[in-house]
């Protein structure tokens, strides 16, 4: 998994995008996931319990293909928030932190979503 997290503005707002290897499938265990076990497991690699998880799947129409997808938004007691578009191949995700909490922030999020999946050890962090 290939990840890298931008900071826009004054840091309260950051975007990261994802590219997973081949041979690494994070939508499907998703898409089969219940929404409270995954709400309990996300706070627990988080090591804070959410205020609220929306989890949804379906589809991304991008140049007439259809792509499947799962949505997650999860917000914590702190107020920080995370959504996360997962895609196939890739994922994207906006959160309302800085640049470093995002980064360290997804890399537990993937942790608890695919455990085992090879998490990225180098950052890529931007600010503009």
């Amino acid at each position: 998994m290939k990840l890298s997290v931008f900071s826009v503005g004054d840091g309260t707002y950051s975007y990261g995008v994802v590219e997973f290897e081949e041979g690494e499938s994070v939508l499907e265990g998703v898409a089969k996931s219940s929404p409270a076990a995954l709400k309990e497991e996300l706070g627990r690699k988080l090591g804070s319990p959410l205020t609220s998880l929306s989890l949804a799947s379906g589809a991304m129409d991008y140049k007439g293909e259809l792509l499947p997808m799962v949505y997650i938004r999860a917000e914590l007691e702190d107020g920080s928030d995370f959504s996360l578009e997962i895609y196939p191949t890739s994922a994207r995700s906006l959160s309302n932190t800085d640049a470093e909490e995002h980064f360290n922030t997804l890399v537990k999020l993937f942790d608890a979503l695919k455990p085992g999946l090879k998490l990225p050890k180098a950052r890529m962090i931007g600010i503009a």
